[in-house]
């Protein structure tokens, strides 16, 4: 994705999903970035790196691989690796993404989520296989404004010990200026539970659902055609969905295209 973005949710940093909203690369060219992202929420802070990969096989078919790795965290100034707390960091649930791009500016796509992840995170065990099928779209609004959206619906199954996050409709749309090698953007990704969390099937029928958004904003640098630079914020809005406190979250990265 253009922009590296960390969901500052208690003591979480981790990727966005989908690479972007935009038209994938022209076949046999792709891209491998690296991240790092700050997060805060409340008395909770984290620091990590995002790694990424994405190339096109065939003509308008991409295959990405991403994942984030917290390496610090905190909470009201006592770390993460102190006696106050256990939680060491490790590598979040990886993602496949596959996308299609149509002639006539639609997508397809789809995101697996890898039940596999660190014994932070709550190992393995507690790691759920998400599928998440997205339908894109992108114009160009003029000869430097391009607008790129996505729907997706994720669908999380039982992990080892019966339980699964709610049921999400996704809703994203980004704006992106291109002014010579600059490219500011602005976007909001908007998350909407269909479901309360599950156990052995059942759900929760007393659980009430939420609706999260997060604006963010950022600027892209092309060094030349093989370097490019980012950086981004975001917070996050809804506290039914994120909590009272307010997640903030400030990413920068460096990639390069092959």
């Amino acid at each position: 994705m253009k922009k590296v973005l960390a969901a500052a949710l208690l003591c979480a940093v981790s990727a966005f999903a989908t690479w972007d909203y935009f038209p994938v690369k022209d076949a046999g060219k792709g891209e491998a970035k690296l991240g790092l992202a700050y997060g805060m929420q409340g008395d909770w802070s984290t620091f990590g790196l995002s790694a990424q990969a994405r190339f096109s096989v065939i003509e308008g078919l991409e295959v990405a691989l991403f994942t984030a790795f917290p390496m610090t965290v905190s909470y009201d100034g006592e770390s993460c690796d102190s006696d106050f707390m256990d939680c060491p960091p490790s590598m979040a649930k990886p993602v496949i993404g596959l996308r299609y791009w149509l002639p006539m500016g639609l997508g397809i796509g789809l995101d697996v989520d890898l039940p596999f992840q660190g014994d932070y995170y709550g190992g393995g065990d507690a790691a759920n296989l998400v599928f998440t099928p997205a339908i894109q779209y992108s114009t160009k609004l003029g000869a430097e404004l391009e607008l790129g959206s996505q729907i997706n619906f994720s669908i999380p199954l039982e992990n080892t010990n019966k339980m699964a996050p709610p049921m999400e409709l996704g809703i994203g749309l980004e704006l992106d200026y291109s002014i010579g090698s600059v490219t500011p953007f602005v976007g909001v990704d908007v998350a909407i539970e269909l479901t309360g969390p599950s156990y052995d099937g059942e759900t929760d029928d007393d659980y009430k659902t939420a609706t999260g958004i997060m604006p963010y904003v950022g600027v892209i640098y092309k060094i030349n055609d093989m370097f490019v630079v980012d950086a981004s914020v975001a917070f996050g809005i809804g506290e039914d969905y994120f909590g009272e406190d307010m997640p903030i979250s400030i990413g920068a990265s460096f990639a390069i295209n092959f």
